[in-house]
């Protein structure tokens, strides 16, 4: 990223203060980096690459940085926290994106609030609502676990080398009423990867494939939901697929 508005604008959205931990996802060359440091005394950020890690280190010789040289998915969040939660910022390489945007669906209890950037059609996802396209199973999730919003666009010239994409800056903020427990969390995603399985089918034709019991034990599931099955998944609200999993088994 070389545009110092759009630094200055992620940096403004996030608002940390210096009380806050805070860590940053793929610092990169740094230009986001130092932004974040005219904000807090302090940082912790993870960087996969070798070369890349090692300029940081150059940049940043002191205590400042606190830099892993590792692959964020590999790094468990609560390794930062230190009992509280994460303020948490990143540009993210679009490869890791949705695997990342899952992490943070995981680790929820170890975030208080992220302000992340993604591939403009993964943000339109991670936002999207019920009947469209976009809305599938990370909707669901990211919904349940954050308040999500979209908050502004940026061009493929705020960026060297300038992808062939436009790319969004998210906010995220923890929800803090109990829509996604734990114990829920392993049913609703198995709900979800059945009822997206085949997105032109309706979700009694999904359903009835994932549940031993066929076509009746779909039927009567879907019954105590409240639900009609001659419906696609895209066109089920996200508290619909809450009821389902609280009846599914397992």
């Amino acid at each position: 990223m070389v545009d110092p508005s759009a630094i200055g604008r992620i940096v403004a959205a996030l608002a940390p203060s210096p009380g806050e931990t805070l860590l940053e996802i793929g610092p990169g060359r740094g230009a986001l980096t130092a932004a974040l440091l005219t904000a807090v005394p302090a940082i912790w950020a993870v960087e996969i690459d070798r070369d890349l890690a090692a300029r940081l280190r150059a940049l940043y010789p002191d205590d400042r940085l606190r830099l892993i040289e590792e692959d964020v998915l590999d790094v468990a969040f609560s390794r930062f926290a230190g009992g509280g939660r994460l303020v948490i910022a990143g540009n993210l390489p679009y490869n890791i994106s949705k695997p990342v945007a899952m992490k943070l669906i995981v680790e929820r209890r170890f975030v208080a609030r992220a302000v992340l950037m993604f591939q403009r059609e993964v943000a339109e996802r991670l936002t999207a609502q019920p009947g469209t396209r976009a809305y599938g199973p990370l909707t669901v999730l990211a919904g349940r676990a954050y308040r999500i919003e979209r908050l502004f666009d940026l061009s493929p010239g705020c960026f060297r080398p300038a992808p062939n994409v436009v790319s969004t800056v998210t906010g995220w903020t923890a929800r803090e009423d109990g829509a996604l427990p734990e114990s829920l969390f392993p049913k609703l995603r198995s709900v979800l990867a059945a009822a997206f399985a085949h997105r032109r089918q309706t979700l009694q034709k999904n359903l009835r494939v994932r549940l031993e019991g066929g076509d009746a034990a779909a039927r009567e599931l879907l019954a105590v939901a409240g639900l009609d099955g001659a419906h696609r998944a895209e066109a089920i609200p996200p508290e619909g697929f809450v009821a389902l999993a609280h009846g599914w088994p397992g």
